[in-house]
């Protein structure tokens, strides 16, 4: 039986009415095989039974013991119903409550023996265990220990629908009659399960050892076919040419020495590994990673003179309208001193620059000037493929904020241009990527890493504020507002809700109030982009002293006059983000200042903030919200396909290495011995 047999609509089968079969495909479970991919997100150990005089405050336990006292009565305001009793073994007793369950009164009469299962807590009804799973026993010899799965509830479907729900569809098409799509070599080196006993388990679990051992397996799997994924995307890059490019030392001194200041040590690393790259002959396929502020423009400014002193082209592209916009005028300034052509095209504007001058032209001349190639270096936002522009000979691409590039985006790109090579392909970063999902995500491209910041930017001055003070911080906002200064106020959420977590509608009108002669705005992501173009031209302007925003900014422009980033409930932003949002202020002359306002905070939030404070780079924090919150939240919509228990792996440094080792392995022997390892997602 392969995994497609069991491609069955849910629909089908009576035990699973129309609403029902609506609610679960709602939250994608569609099929059997859906189904049996619904993994349990906790398991209950019933194996070991403790003794009362054992158990300690916070413990979760088993205890079989006699039922006795049981009484029933309405909580002191009449809201609920309380069920009491007490459970007794031969070590002692303790009292059990149920809380808005009258209805177990009635199972539970006689003094029968049970097994209960809970928590033992101190409340107001002193040391009890509060509202316990139970089993009523006829002796203590039937007791049977056991591992019991717990799923997560979907609209009100429960543990018990899905327990029920899925032994039944275990009988039926009993999972370990799936053909296994992994080599035996694998599951032997191992020691794995196959498929189907993996997922039998992961149901049908009979100690917490072989859990784990499934989970991994699974694991595995999954990410094999994405390493594999992007070794083929790998290999299918170098089966092409690309143009040779060497790095002209005089002409580059020439460019440098327009600026006040020397390259950092690495600026010059990572120029160095970059240029061994384009020496080679092979399409490049680069990421740069660089915290915001380190320099990475300068280096995109460097590799694109070099490239188009040759006589081929550039293409810049940038994630919004505003960045394309400042990328275009920072490099029609630096590059006043040369006679080589930049153009620019976004859906709002088209412009021609050279030797220092600006103009505006329609599509149709920018396309003729690309043709003929009196623009080198293009800059746009993805309108440069949605323009079908026809190019004389591009030798490298440039991406701000998007990883991937691969063969076949960048033939789109140059569908209409007529060469017998590839682009070499450069991504830009300022987001943080742990080793571990660069390992697992990112294994087609090869990395550069610029750690430190330029020369003589003053670190941003951090400071938590509790709400007691935020007065004095507001005081000081004034101040800055009054020397000229702009502010950013960030809130986690767009709409306001009944709860006091900050939102950019609610505190938009709260400090409008309370700088009424300050010119305020607001910005996030429901907008359309025309209106968020225009509120960020505004800002970079000047006509904007505060904009209080979502996390929209995170990645965008360069607003030297900013020096104050407020962010409202930081506890619900991710370590990285923080430090992302923080980097938008302070990238001049000017001292910048980023204040932490909490909501509440619980002990974990405590010690995120407290590890943001101390962190010495965006990587350090970015590694340790990996661990914290697993890869599912830092890679957002590049997740897409992977199941939970794949991405929770990702954490597991050892098990990336382990399966990119293999993948490494499988691709040199040949694929095609592995018929069943392909599937149309990767091949």
């Amino acid at each position: 039986m392969k995994l497609e047999d069991l491609e069955i609509d849910l629909k089908e089968f009576k035990g699973i009415g129309y609403k029902t079969a609506l609610k679960l495909a709602k939250n994608k479970i569609k099929t059997v095989k859906d189904l049996f991919y619904y993994f349990p997100y906790k398991y209950l150990d019933l194996t070991k039974v403790s003794k009362i005089k054992d158990l300690k405050i916070g413990d979760t336990g088993v205890i079989i013991g006699k039922l006795t006292n049981l009484k029933l009565f309405p909580s002191p305001k009449g809201r609920m119903f309380l069920l009491q009793g007490i459970i007794s073994d031969e070590s002692g007793s303790l009292k059990v409550v149920w809380y808005n369950q009258p209805y177990l009164a009635k199972n539970l009469k006689g003094e029968p023996l049970l097994m209960l299962y809970g928590k033992l807590v101190k409340n107001s009804f002193g040391l009890n265990i509060q509202s316990p799973k139970f089993e009523i026993l006829k002796s203590k010899e039937d007791f049977q220990g056991k591992i019991v799965p717990v799923y997560s509830e979907i609209e009100n479907l429960t543990t018990n629908f899905f327990t029920k729900l899925i032994q039944n569809l275990i009988q039926k098409y009993n999972p370990q009659n799936l053909e296994d799509p992994l080599p035996e070599k694998i599951l032997k080196k191992f020691n794995y399960p196959s498929l189907g006993e993996a997922i039998l388990t992961l149901h049908q679990p009979k100690n917490l050892k072989d859990i784990e051992a499934a989970k991994e397996r699974l694991s595995f799997e999954e990410l094999l076919y994405l390493e594999l994924a992007l070794f083929l995307e790998r290999k299918k890059l170098e089966r092409n040419k690309a143009p040779i490019f060497e790095k002209d030392k005089e002409l580059t001194k020439k460019f440098l020495n327009q600026f006040n200041f020397k390259l950092t040590a690495g600026q010059e690393k990572v120029l160095n590994e970059i240029f061994e790259d384009l020496k080679r002959g092979l399409p490049m396929n680069r990421l740069l990673q660089g915290e915001t502020g380190a320099g990475k423009t300068l280096i995109a400014e460097i590799l694109a003179l070099n490239v188009i002193k040759d006589n081929c082209q550039v293409v810049f592209m940038a994630p919004t309208e505003i960045l394309a916009q400042q990328h275009f005028q920072r490099f029609a300034k630096d590059f006043s001193i040369f006679d080589y052509g930049l153009g620019l095209i976004t859906s709002g504007q088209i412009y021609y620059a050279q030797g220092g001058f600006r103009a505006f032209k329609n599509l149709s001349q920018i396309k003729h000037l690309l043709i003929s190639g009196q623009i080198k270096i293009i800059i746009g936002t993805h309108s440069l493929i949605e323009n079908n522009l026809t190019f004389q000979k591009v030798g490298l691409i440039i991406i701000d904020e998007q990883q991937r590039f691969g063969v076949e985006q960048r033939k789109k790109l140059l569908s209409q241009t007529k060469q017998e090579f590839l682009p070499h392909f450069l991504s830009m970063t300022a987001t943080p990527i742990p080793r571990t999902l660069a390992l697992a995500f990112y294994s087609d491209l090869d990395f550069s890493y610029l750690e430190e910041k330029p020369f003589g930017q003053k670190e941003i001055k951090t400071f938590v504020i509790a709400k007691k003070s935020e007065n004095k911080m507001w005081e000081f906002i004034q101040k800055e507002i009054n020397e000229g200064h702009q502010i950013f106020v960030i809130c986690p959420r767009v709409e306001e809700k009944e709860d006091e977590i900050a939102s950019v509608k609610k505190e938009y009108a709260r400090v409008k109030k309370m700088f009424p002669e300050a010119k305020v705005e607001f910005l996030h992501g429901k907008m359309k982009s025309e209106e968020k173009e225009k509120i960020l031209k505004k800002m970079q302007n000047n006509e904007i002293q505060i904009l209080v925003s979502s996390s929209v900014v995170e990645v965008g422009i360069d607003l030297p006059l900013a020096t104050v980033m407020i962010i409202l409930s930081p506890e619900r932003f991710g370590l990285a983000q923080l430090y992302q949002l923080r980097g938008r202020v302070g990238r001049s002359v000017h001292q910048g200042y980023c204040f932490l306002v909490p909501q509440k905070l619980s002990l974990k939030s405590k010690l995120r903030l407290r590890y943001f404070l101390q962190a010495k780079s965006a990587l350090e924090l970015s590694e340790y919200d990996l661990k914290l919150r697993g890869g599912g939240e830092l890679l957002g919509e590049r997740q897409a396909g992977i199941p939970d228990l794949a991405m929770k792996s990702l954490t597991n440094f050892k098990l990336v290495q382990k399966i990119r080792k293999i993948s490494e392995e499988l691709i040199s022997s040949n694929l095609e011995k592995y018929p069943k390892l392909k599937k149309e997602r990767i091949f």
